[in-house]
């Protein structure tokens, strides 16, 4: 049997750092992409990645856009 060396309390914590990191990253680009499929289903369609957010963010705000109030508010949050 061979045995494995304790963490230090530090390790530990850069650990959780980091897992924690990687849990917001993927709520992040889990919420970019269901914004831009329900949007894809109203005609405004944009790339991939965070950086078109900005591109969504403005359709969103443009009033000759003819999209629901409610997805409008959604949209914004």
């Amino acid at each position: 049997m061979r045995f494995v060396a304790v963490k230090s309390a530090e390790k530990q914590a850069r650990a959780v750092a980091f897992r924690t990191h990687q849990c917001l990253v993927r709520q992040r680009t889990q919420l970019i992409n269901a914004l831009r499929g329900h949007l894809a289903e109203f005609g405004l369609v944009a790339p991939k990645g965070p950086a078109t957010l900005k591109l969504l963010e403005h359709a969103l705000a443009e009033p000759d856009v003819d999209l629901p109030d409610a997805v409008r508010e959604m949209g914004a949050l």
